[in-house]
């Protein structure tokens, strides 16, 4: 959950809207490559960032390296552009966010904590912010913090399956079996529902 960083994504949060269409940009190509050749990717962006590449060229280093698996070196990054992307509280929230799971991969909870703090101060009403504190609180074996924050998330978003699910198995860290079980049934009736409607069950992402 939440660990791949498709190309596709990164190209719609840096680049304004009338740039995706055009593939032959510098960082949609670099774009690509981390996804697909992230060594390639990195060396390029390298490069790119010695000729005033700027944030672009970070940004594309920096899901290269986390493709890589060097989760400080991209959180780093992302951080970094998410700085340069002040004017923009939306997608510098989702930049910011990336930089704390990245941090959270690094076993670094901390400073992906902090990171995921500035993301919610600056969309607080964003549930899947809210989860992926979530996910990293559990992961330092924060559970009632983790709690707090999936709670927030389906305050936001009451139908989200991803929350309930993940929810659920904080319950069972706590040893809550029926609050558990009572996610993991709401869960289900969602997405059973969902699937008679032909629609994907709320905000849980591929």
């Amino acid at each position: 959950m939440r660990t791949a960083l498709l190309a596709a994504l990164f190209v719609l949060i840096a680049m304004p809207a009338d740039a995706v269409d055009a593939p032959e940009t510098l960082l949609h190509n670099c774009l690509k490559k981390a996804d697909d050749l992230p060594d390639m990717a990195v060396a390029e962006a390298e490069v790119w960032l010695k000729h005033g590449g700027g944030p672009d060229a970070r940004l594309c280093r920096a899901v290269a390296q986390f493709n890589r698996s060097e989760f400080a070196q991209a959180a780093a990054d992302f951080a970094a552009v998410a700085k340069s992307r002040s004017e923009d509280p939306s997608r510098a929230a989702r930049l910011h966010g990336q930089a704390g799971l990245a941090y959270m991969r690094a076993n670094d909870f901390k400073k992906a904590e902090d990171e995921y703090g500035v993301a919610l101060k600056l969309e607080p009403q964003d549930p899947d912010v809210w989860v992926d504190r979530a996910v990293e609180r559990a992961s330092a074996e924060r559970y009632w913090d983790a709690i707090a924050d999936l709670n927030q998330a389906l305050g936001i978003m009451p139908d989200m399956v991803e929350a309930l699910k993940i929810r659920a198995q904080v319950w069972v860290k706590l040893g809550m079996k029926g609050d558990a079980e009572n996610d993991f049934e709401q869960a289900a009736k969602i997405e059973a529902e969902d699937a008679v409607h032909g629609a994907p069950a709320a905000s849980d992402k591929p």
